[in-house]
């Protein structure tokens, strides 16, 4: 049972981080959709909020949200190295939405 007490902050901490990250993922994913555009800057933050929830769901022993995470890191990495011309921002918003 100690082994579990000692999780608690750990979790509570890992609820909180994710908390913050998914409500910035959100904005930004909404404002992406508003305009049909993410800019590069909106792509890193996704990159990096995808990356960082990935990690911290690895370290907490999450298996599918840390692989949820993955592909969605996985799918903003396309968007900043390939930079393809034709993007449904509808779709890819509802997308990642659907994932939050």
């Amino acid at each position: 049972m100690p082994a579990q007490s000692n999780m608690e902050p750990m979790l509570e901490l890992f609820c909180f981080e994710t908390s913050q990250y998914l409500g910035q993922l959100e904005q930004s994913i909404i404002n992406g959709e508003k305009t049909k555009y993410f800019s590069e800057a909106a792509i890193d933050e996704v990159f990096r909020i995808m990356h960082n929830i990935k990690s911290s769901a690895a370290m907490m022993h999450f298996p599918n949200i840390s692989s949820l995470a993955h592909s969605m890191e996985d799918l903003f990495f396309f968007l900043r190295e390939e930079k393809p011309q034709k993007v449904d921002y509808s779709t890819l918003s509802d997308l990642i939405l659907s994932g939050v």
